[in-house]
């Protein structure tokens, strides 16, 4: 377990390193955790990208990517906000990373999603919570645990929500390193100084900062 934990915190070092934001970095490891498969649709990415999270699955049958605002001939062009053009029951999992926020009808999404997953078939997504202004081309909505607990218990079972991050210090290290990655090596020096005050803190506590701090909250759920 110990092992597992120092090689986690060094691909936290690489990614840093790299420039990658903290909100993606924990999005992708949590991620990394699911043995995903069948069919699948990954919802704003295209195939060229090193962004893609479903590039890290390997047991599938084929990936099609989705989007409104990416113009790329693999990109299926869709409007989450209203119906979209998809065949009922086709996919076996969703791949849903940092696009509610952006959607202004967020319990239409929702539904769009249900529509076109197969029956047991995953969503698995996440959205940023304390995470700077991003828009695409605007950014609408921070949600919170409750708030997706609340959204898929209806149409969902198996549901599990958490809270990506470590603590206040590590939140003030993701606001600042947009600006202080432009430094060699700062980012990776300010996030160890941060990641260890975060757990000096949490020997004070009964609960667990990341719960009352979180970067973003992480989803996993199957279709009723």
């Amino acid at each position: 377990m110990k092992l597992k934990k120092i090689k986690i915190f060094f691909f936290y070092m690489s990614c840093i390193f790299q420039g990658k934001s903290l909100c993606r970095i924990l999005q992708n490891v949590e991620f990394q955790k699911y043995n995903l498969k069948g069919e699948i649709i990954e919802f704003g990415a295209e195939p060229n990208s090193k962004n893609n999270f479903s590039k890290n699955i390997k047991n599938y049958k084929k990936v099609i990517f989705a989007d409104k605002y990416i113009k790329h001939k693999d990109v299926v062009n869709v409007d989450l906000n209203k119906n979209i053009r998809l065949k009922k029951n086709s996919f076996d999992t969703v791949i849903f990373f940092n696009i509610l926020e952006h959607l202004i009808n967020f319990k239409n999404a929702k539904k769009q999603v249900h529509k076109i997953l197969k029956k047991d078939g995953t969503l698995i997504g996440s959205t940023p919570f304390l995470y700077r202004f991003h828009g695409a081309p605007s950014d609408y909505y921070r949600f919170t645990k409750p708030f997706f607990e609340n959204l898929f218990e209806d149409d969902f079972k198996n549901i599990k929500i958490y809270n990506l991050g470590f603590g206040p210090m590590t939140i003030c290290y993701s606001i600042i390193s947009d600006f202080s990655k432009k430094i060699p090596l700062l980012n990776n020096f300010l996030f160890i100084c941060c990641f260890l005050l975060d757990s000096f803190l949490g020997f004070f506590v009964k609960y667990k900062l990341k719960d009352i701090y979180p970067i973003a909250i992480f989803f996993v759920v199957k279709k009723k």
